[in-house]
């Protein structure tokens, strides 16, 4: 497990660096004034009871808003990461308590060692669907949470069709 999870963060960190190198992301301009969660809310429509369709925000990533323990929680959609990762402000924000020596490497980026804390998520809710202890991780450095392959592969088939981004439901 620690071998994966090292690969994902390890593409996570460097997806990261890659994007403040080159200066993509969110931002106010972006977003409008209610910030990435009032574009993520607006980037989700349902196509259909058995398709949900996500449209590329202005900085041409997919974002959505979930429930994470009874919160909503603002999520980058990241086909590349294998879990869910967290930012430690919103770890704090759902009330998981993280001690300093909870974090270990776990991913070598190209600006060194990424630590992280392995967490896991009581009840993840994510168009509709719940889902039940979910494993994720709170990585040191990160800007925005992601979303990843442990729950889209559980969601449905994604699809990227221009700018929309459509997950067919299992």
């Amino acid at each position: 497990m620690y071998r994966l999870l090292t690969i994902a963060l390890g593409a996570i960190g460097a997806m990261s660096l890659l994007a403040v190198v080159l200066g993509v992301g969110a931002s106010s301009e972006d977003t409008g004034p209610g910030g990435p969660a009032a574009s993520a809310k607006t980037s989700a429509r349902s196509e259909s009871a058995q398709a949900m369709v996500l449209k590329r925000d202005g900085s041409g990533q997919f974002n959505l808003i979930a429930s994470a323990n009874g919160s909503e929680v603002a999520f980058l959609v990241d086909t590349g990461a294998d879990m869910v990762a967290l930012t430690e402000a919103e770890a704090e924000n759902l009330g998981l308590m993280l001690d300093e020596s909870d974090f270990e490497p776990m991913a070598q980026t190209a600006s060194g060692v990424g630590y992280g804390a392995a967490v896991t998520l009581d009840e993840l809710v994510v168009a509709g669907q719940e889902f039940h202890d979910v494993e994720a991780v709170v990585m040191r450095g990160l800007s925005t949470n992601l979303l990843g392959q442990s729950v889209l592969g559980k969601l449905g088939k994604v699809e990227l069709k221009g700018d929309s981004m459509v997950i067919h439901r299992r």
